[in-house]
């Protein structure tokens, strides 16, 4: 992922609630195509990659991104917005052939990354674990079983039923 993608994401969230949203919602994306290039391996919280939240990191650290935390019932949640500062690089950089050129490349995802930040992180959890299992050559069948079992989920569970129709829009 690079610094651009990730800035146009935050710019289409408004603020970027929770990093577990950011690795799902970037997993789902590229399972729908979106051009990115990041590993992702099965996490405890489904799939993670390394390379996104360092990508994370090292944009809050050159003050690229805003990081706000906040105590919730999981310890704390960060949060990510855009300084005014980098909205007017974006603006700047999109004014340019290079700028249409990747804002063109990211351009057929903003409606579904829209639609994934507002999501509740727990389907978009379990949605992004059945489409690993899916990726990985499982039929539907298999995907969420397998979700099932790694989460400690039932299928008839109506998060499971909701996480399954989102992997079905996303998963080509």
């Amino acid at each position: 992922m690079t610094r651009y993608q990730l800035a146009k994401l935050v710019q289409w969230a408004g603020t970027l609630q929770a990093r577990k949203r950011l690795q799902k919602v970037v997993y789902l994306l590229q399972v729908a195509g979106y051009p990115s290039d990041d590993e992702f391996g099965l996490h405890l919280f489904g799939p993670y990659s390394s390379g996104v939240a360092e990508r994370a990191d090292e944009m809050t650290n050159l003050g690229l991104l805003k990081e706000e935390s906040r105590s919730n019932y999981a310890g704390k949640q960060y949060n990510y917005t855009l300084t005014p500062e980098v909205e007017s690089q974006l603006a700047a950089l999109e004014a340019t052939a290079q700028g249409q050129a990747l804002a063109a490349a990211v351009a057929p995802f903003e409606a579904r990354a829209r639609e994934l930040f507002s999501k509740d992180v727990r389907e978009l959890e379990v949605a992004a674990t059945i489409a690993f299992f899916r990726r990985q050559g499982r039929d539907w069948s298999e995907a969420v079983t397998r979700t099932c079992n790694f989460k400690g989920l039932k299928p008839q569970d109506a998060l499971v039923h909701c996480a399954e129709a989102l992997a079905h829009a996303v998963v080509p």
